[in-house]
């Protein structure tokens, strides 16, 4: 699905915390970050599958996430694995300010863009949210590879899973996303989950390219 989403420059000022006197320069990097950005995304529901205390079974491929993720997705009967990104130009265009030595607007887009994918994926949640409450089920908050110790090659075998390749969604040989600003992970579903939002805080990648600056 492709979404409608955008920043005002007041909102994009509070969140990289600038003063009023770059409001003016800030204006025309948000335009053109506005611009920029393609918002798509989507999930897929699986009910066939098996939780244990290192993580679960889907479609007969074990995935091992750790014991916190493996918690925080107990008590689901079924699980989303769901897929995002931001689309390929707005990669460029931050590679193309750092080319040029612009690191002040590189860092704004950058920090925009991480901003836009925690937006993004709020909005697939909400969607998934209202979809399963018509059965009287909930959801938990997304867990994906890079979280809590869960291994990045198991992004390999979890993305495809997701139907990322409808959305340009591919791998590098490092297991990281391209286009860079994408995100995937599964989201569990049953009437005992909990919800209990995932972020920055739960992630010990040091230098991860979607750290945000507020979560």
């Amino acid at each position: 699905m492709v979404y409608n989403l955008h920043i005002t420059t007041d909102e994009a000022g509070a969140l990289l915390e600038l003063s009023d006197s770059l409001a003016d320069q800030l204006e025309g990097v948000v335009e053109a970050f506005n611009r920029t950005i393609h918002p798509a995304g989507g999930y897929r529901v699986y009910e066939t599958i098996h939780l244990d205390a290192d993580g679960f079974v889907l479609e007969g491929i074990p995935f091992h996430t750790g014991y916190k993720i493996a918690h925080a997705l107990r008590g689901s009967s079924s699980l989303a694995v769901v897929s995002i990104t931001l689309g390929e130009d707005i990669s460029r265009l931050i590679e193309q300010y750092n080319k040029e030595f612009d690191f002040i607007t590189a860092y704004w887009l950058d920090k925009l863009s991480n901003w836009a994918l925690e937006q993004l994926m709020r909005l697939l949640k909400q969607e998934l949210r209202e979809e399963v409450a018509k059965d009287h089920l909930k959801i938990t908050s997304h867990w994906g590879p890079g979280y809590c110790g869960w291994d990045l090659k198991e992004q390999e075998k979890l993305l495809p899973l997701s139907g990322a390749d409808q959305w340009g969604i591919t791998l590098s040989s490092s297991m990281l996303m391209r286009p860079v600003k994408s995100m995937s992970g599964v989201v569990g579903i049953g009437d005992q989950v909990i919800y209990k939002e995932s972020g920055c805080g739960d992630c010990r990648l040091p230098n991860c390219a979607y750290r945000s600056l507020k979560w």
